[in-house]
């Protein structure tokens, strides 16, 4: 699981004083087993958070791939959580839309370059591969239909970005002129952007550098930063509870003392 190089650490004294006082009543193992209970009622809600702030995109695979994971380390009496997208990987998947994109739980490729953005890229390949058009008929514009023979076509005599082999077929609409001064053709597709996307220019096409969060915050520091007070105080709430069972538990010798440690609750 990646969590995008975004810290979701947390660190308060309620909770470091808690954790003292757990220490004290629980051996390394049954504190891990409580920290992993609590963080994983913690990180729920923010894990159902993180996938309402997360676009659904053409694929659907970012919003797909959103997880928590709560690993605890009996050893140490320590437990870790994050929270973020499943790791892009080689899972089960099928074609997205019928191009080389697959969509699958563990395809989000992406999550780093909306979460940080990306750089300004080039169309620099230039297309002049000549190809074969099938026999076809044309409506001509008085009505009359003419047959159409197979015939060789010259390349594309141009700069083209497109979606076809990732994202698979769409078609082309009406492409409007384009205005005075202005560079490149512009061409509707269905289905329409960001599904599908073609463009042909005389000139190497720019494409311009994205902003963290594309047209807004990055989803994983928007969610961290609307859900961490939520967490911390989940976390907390959940420990006093653990340490008050655990009090609760405590059996008494034939003299009536503690048989463990003094313990001094924080909070």
């Amino acid at each position: 699981m990646a969590v995008a190089g975004v810290s979701l650490s947390l660190d308060t004294s309620e909770l470091l004083q808690l954790l003292e006082s757990l220490g004290k009543v629980f051996d390394n193992a049954g504190l891990a087993d409580t920290l992993e209970n609590a963080l994983e009622k913690a990180l729920e809600p923010a894990k159902l958070r993180l996938r309402e702030n997360t676009p659904a995109g053409p694929t659907g695979n970012l919003k797909r791939a959103v997880n928590m994971k709560v690993a605890k380390y009996p050893e140490s009496g320590v437990a870790v959580g994050l929270l973020g997208y499943n790791i892009a990987g080689n899972g089960k998947s099928k074609s997205a839309a019928g191009g080389s994109v697959q969509a699958g739980p563990d395809r989000a490729f992406h999550q780093w370059w909306l979460e940080f953005g990306t750089k300004q890229r080039v169309v620099s390949k230039f297309s002049n591969t000549p190809y074969q058009r099938k026999a076809h008929q044309r409506v001509m514009k008085s009505g009359k239909v003419a047959s159409i023979k197979a015939h060789q076509v010259s390349g594309q005599n141009a700069y083209i970005a497109s979606s076809y082999s990732e994202l698979g077929p769409f078609k082309t609409l009406s492409t409007p002129r384009v205005p005075r001064g202005e560079q490149g053709q512009r061409v509707q597709t269905d289905p329409a952007y960001p599904n599908a996307f073609f463009r042909k220019s005389k000139n190497p096409i720019v494409i311009p550098a994205m902003n963290p969060g594309g047209s807004g915050e990055p989803p994983l520091r928007k969610t961290w930063r609307e859900y961490q007070g939520k967490v911390a105080t989940t976390l907390q709430q959940e420990l006093r509870i653990s340490l008050e069972r655990a009090l609760d538990s405590l059996t008494y010798s034939s003299t009536g003392s503690v048989t463990s440690a003094t313990i001094q609750a924080g909070g």
